[in-house]
């Protein structure tokens, strides 16, 4: 910028400088906000504006005895929301990824804690009964500590296939993994002792064996303990006391040897 500006010279800054920025404005300062910059100084600044991010170039220049503050924006190169970029599909499928255990395939924790528990209510408020399941793999830390990552990791995407056979009714019947080891099963339209009966039936047919490809093929035993909890014996929609309930009875399941489903109480 020239040395020596008047109050016209800066208006047609503005004015020829539109077009290549996203907003350009030129505010008269008291005189004190001079003394604040260097001379010939230049602020960038940067600012979160409706998920975008810009770029903000600020300086105060003195022209016909008055101080004025010039202000340019800009928006940084992609720095809109990704999503902002998608196209409706692209969207919808990205957000059904992210409801999905990467590893099995199965829905993850994420969709339990919103979709599922959003569904528990619908159907609460509809008179409808449902169940809930928590299945684990028995002695996991062990056979963490005998086989490898890839190994544990077969096993996994095995078991969670085998459930994925029967629940596999989004929004009605669902297996979701919720860690390493552990997942939880949900079922609509079911009491607990129904939905018991049922795993009990599935169980007695599923494989005890994995077979692991990783090296030698060779079987890699395993059993599971199950836990269920109905939403008639919780109230108030209390889905925590609900998840509360099936670990005590995972849990008790674990305490008496494994492989079996909790049918006390």
């Amino acid at each position: 910028m020239k040395n020596e500006w008047t109050e016209q010279d800066l208006r047609q800054f503005v004015e020829s400088s539109r077009p290549v920025f996203q907003d350009v404005s030129l505010t008269q300062v008291d005189e004190d906000a001079d003394r604040c910059w260097q001379d010939d100084g230049l602020m960038v600044d940067y600012e979160l504006r409706g998920g975008q991010v810009d770029c903000v170039l600020r300086r105060c220049v003195v022209a016909d005895g008055k101080v004025w503050q010039l202000q340019m924006t800009a928006p940084l190169a992609g720095s809109d929301l990704p999503e902002d970029r998608m196209t409706p599909r692209e969207r919808e499928m990205c957000r059904d990824d992210m409801n999905h255990d990467f590893v099995t395939g199965v829905f993850n924790r994420r969709y339990y804690e919103t979709e599922f528990c959003t569904k528990l209510d619908e159907w609460t408020d509809c008179h409808r009964c449902a169940a809930l399941a928590l299945v684990s793999i028995d002695g996991a830390e062990k056979l963490s500590a005998r086989e490898s990552d890839a190994v544990m990791g077969q096993l996994v995407c095995f078991v969670a296939n085998q459930w994925k056979k029967h629940f596999d009714q989004p929004a009605e019947r669902v297996v979701c993994r919720l860690s390493d080891t552990l997942f939880a099963i949900g079922c609509a339209d079911r009491t607990r002792r129904e939905l018991e009966e049922e795993l009990k039936a599935i169980y007695a047919e599923m494989p005890k064996e994995c077979v692991a490809s990783v090296g030698l093929m060779r079987r890699v035993p395993f059993t599971q303990s199950i836990g269920v909890a109905g939403t008639r014996e919780v109230r108030c929609k209390n889905w925590d006391a609900l998840y509360d309930l099936c670990e005590k009875r995972l849990t008790a399941a674990q305490a008496a040897g494994g492989d079996r489903i909790y049918d006390g109480e």
